[in-house]
């Protein structure tokens, strides 16, 4: 038999603490290395601290129209938001299985019994949501997102127009592009682009995270790569 620990829970031991809004653990990695025929075991001892406040975190995708871009944030919108829809199979209701950190468990030891306690990953160490996570991007493609979607033909139709209006004014900013690192079928669609030197459109790259982040209100930016990663090869 094994049970589940859904809250938060804390850990007493010797080797991890609480202070001033830090978790403080002595952790020691152990490995071995070898040198010609001779094996050492190795021990490095390392002092680990996490905030256990976790902020207000936002995330920017570059190639936000794309397939895997739209697909994400609209899978995320739909969980926030509770979305049912219909299917051939009956109603489907928004969820996060397949998630590692929201679906998945780890086994924390066990109860007095000798039954298994087992806790979401979630729960191991103070993380952020996905329903609370802000979400911007870029894309050299001007479309909206929520036509992106359309476009992707991921997901079912019916999901599709329960999150048209929540993406249908959600736009990417303006991205690089640079036709030498990128496959020649994005050609055509590639009418939001910055203009100007490699510095000037970093620099204004820089701008969109330092203004993204302000008008969020934002403790942390995460950036993640979704675009095109076909580099154009000229096959001699």
């Amino acid at each position: 038999m094994s049970k589940s620990l859904e809250e938060a829970f804390t850990v007493q031991s010797e080797n991890c603490s609480y202070k001033d809004g830090s978790i403080i653990a002595d952790y020691v990695y152990e490995t071995t290395l070898v040198i010609d025929n001779v094996v050492k075991p190795v021990k490095t001892e390392m002092k680990l601290k996490t905030d256990t406040k976790v902020g207000k975190v936002g995330v920017m995708l570059v190639g936000m129209n794309g397939n895997n871009g739209s697909t994400c944030i609209a899978g995320a919108l739909a969980n926030k938001l509770g979305i049912k829809w219909e299917t051939k199979e009956g109603v489907n209701e928004s969820n996060y299985f397949g998630s590692m950190m929201m679906a998945s468990t780890v086994k924390l030891g066990s109860d007095e019994s000798g039954n298994a306690v087992y806790t979401p990953i979630r729960n191991m160490l103070p993380m952020v949501n996905p329903n609370d996570i802000a979400w911007g991007g870029w894309d050299i493609n001007s479309m909206n997102l929520g036509d992106a979607m359309k476009r992707s033909k991921v997901l079912d139709f019916d999901l599709q127009k329960h999150l048209y209006p929540h993406m249908k004014d959600m736009k990417p900013l303006p991205s690089i592009y640079i036709p030498d690192f990128i496959a020649d079928n994005q050609n055509e669609r590639a009418d939001n682009v910055l203009q100007g030197t490699k510095q000037a459109q970093m620099d204004q790259i820089r701008n969109d995270i330092r203004d993204f982040k302000e008008t969020n209100e934002l403790d942390k930016v995460i950036i993640l790569w979704t675009a095109n990663t076909e580099r154009f090869s000229d096959i001699q």
